[in-house]
């Protein structure tokens, strides 16, 4: 299967990585990823046994699964501030140092502990629940790649739950909405409801349907999550690409905000820029994180690959043609600020 999209979509690199990881948890035996060497590279995406109308329906079965009740995407906290409106395994939620609502006392410090005993009780919960559920692996994946609400950090001006949280995990908090609740929820009903011939067509570009925007705009649709500018994307691509956010683990620090792999500068809160390596030919899910993950990586990211040219030969022996840098964009909303993620910028290693 040969993705939508072009290496200087950040998304398409996402959807690649989340659709190999729901593939290989799914049984896919030899599930491969890789650009191919062409004038106009496309992401290749492949599987033994499997072709592409199959490949499709394993991601809408994905999908319909986690579209069922009783998943983690479905699980609310229930107590003071939250009353059911956030979810438990998003990263980026209303603060437990909030009030309970207008009007309300501000809590003392013993409620504030009492409510993040609360909702690590409740993630805790989930967790040995998913654990003990077959098949399940992904998910716990993607909850520990998408960090949690960092109830240890607290700065000279108050908490700071939200430096616990992947950097990119970018739905905006307008409204009180959150990432799991608000669009990973939505996105599972959405996909679980096509054909696989749908899914199909949105994976590999022939067809492009945004059902929760439908009515709108097409720089109205946020479907992409920051993944790109807004602009109409296709539902199947998206839930691929938000499942991608698996393959970039968040490093919890202290006194710090939490490191997210690819975000550089490194552990700073609202980074500059993602830098994605471009891999051509067919490589394992472990081999594209390895990348994701590398010293080497986050060496060419900070200093340029100009400079680094030791750490330039070992990506370009492991299979990295260039690297791709795209800009981290923040709207001007204090209340509510938008990052998403621009065009990428070639960085060749050759």
């Amino acid at each position: 299967m040969e993705l939508a999209g072009e290496y200087t979509s950040a998304l398409t690199t996402f959807a690649g990585l989340g659709a190999a990881l729901i593939l290989e948890r799914s049984g896919a035996r030899r599930v491969r990823l890789g650009w191919t060497n062409t004038t106009s590279p496309r992401l290749k995406l492949t599987a033994e046994g499997e072709d592409d109308a199959t490949i499709a329906a394993m991601i809408q079965q994905h999908a319909k699964d986690r579209a069922m009740h009783a998943s983690w995407l479905h699980a609310d906290l229930e107590g003071d501030p939250w009353a059911g409106a956030n979810a438990v395994f998003s990263p980026r939620i209303k603060s437990a140092a909030a009030k309970s609502g207008k009007g309300a006392p501000t809590p003392s410090s013993a409620e504030i502990a009492a409510r993040w005993q609360t909702l690590q009780k409740a993630r805790y919960e989930g967790i040995d629940q998913e654990l003990a559920s077959p098949g399940h692996d992904a998910d716990l994946e993607l909850i520990g790649a998408l960090g949690e609400p960092a109830y240890w950090r607290i700065a000279s001006n108050g908490p700071r739950p939200d430096e616990g949280a992947s950097r990119w995990e970018m739905k905006t908090r307008n409204r009180g909405e959150d990432f799991v609740g608000n669009r990973l929820r939505g996105l599972a009903r959405i996909v679980a409801k096509r054909e696989p011939a749908t899914v199909l067509g949105g994976l590999t570009g022939r067809t492009l349907v945004d059902e929760a925007y439908a009515k709108n705009r097409s720089d109205e649709s946020r479907t992409a999550t920051g993944l790109t500018v807004p602009r109409f994307t296709d539902s199947a691509l998206a839930w691929c690409g938000l499942w991608g956010i698996a393959s970039f683990p968040v490093i919890h620090r202290f006194d710090r905000p939490s490191v997210t792999a690819g975000a550089f500068p490194v552990g700073r809160f609202m980074p500059a820029k993602l830098v994605l390596p471009v891999l051509t030919g067919a490589y394992s899910l472990g081999r594209w994180r390895a990348m994701l993950l590398s010293e080497q990586l986050a060496r060419c990211a900070e200093a340029g690959v100009g400079e680094e040219t030791t750490a330039r030969a070992w990506l370009v022996s492991h299979g990295a043609e260039a690297l791709i840098a795209f800009q981290v964009n923040v709207s001007d909303n204090p209340n509510a600020p938008e990052r998403y993620l621009g065009e990428g910028t070639a960085m060749p290693l050759r």
